[in-house]
């Protein structure tokens, strides 16, 4: 297992992931319109691949197979924390987490926080994060039901 920044060439294997593991994972807890606009069923490749030249991205790769991607902001937002669907529980979110947090305390960053899933909360509060407060979001008109999630080195 390799975590690296993003490379040219992977904005679609990322998009893919990211949309693939919202619908599968989070269907329990939030509905198919919520779940539509959180993660389209349209490739807006130009979006993504602007905002992967901004964010620069750590992904998790398996030789070519990408298992989990993650974005830190300069204000210590994860904005976006995935791990491929078919491969939770074996480790790759805590390894991907371990290099966010390098990351961040090697920009003078000691406070990450996110906007986390509802299914999502045991692994951040396992990962050191404390629950801030339950808040509803808006997606394009669809409120979403969130978890403000907060670490502090």
């Amino acid at each position: 297992m390799e975590i690296r920044k993003i490379r040219s060439g992977e904005t679609g294997s990322i998009w893919q992931l990211f949309h693939d593991t919202v619908h599968r994972i989070n269907q329990a807890d939030y509905s198919e319109s919520q779940l539509a606009v959180w993660a389209p069923e349209e490739y807006d490749e130009p979006r993504w691949v602007s905002r992967f030249i901004r964010t620069r991205p750590l992904v998790v790769m398996e030789g070519k197979r990408l298992l989990g991607f993650a974005e830190l902001n300069d204000d210590g937002r994860i904005d976006l924390f995935y791990v491929h669907h078919a491969r939770q529980g074996e480790g790759i979110g805590r390894a991907l987490m371990q290099r966010l947090k390098a990351e961040a305390a090697s920009r003078g960053l000691y406070r990450l926080y996110c906007d986390a899933s509802i299914n999502a909360r045991p692994f951040f509060e396992a990962m050191g994060f404390s629950e801030v407060e339950q808040r509803r979001i808006e997606r394009h008109g669809q409120p979403v039901e969130v978890l403000l999630m907060e670490y502090k080195a």
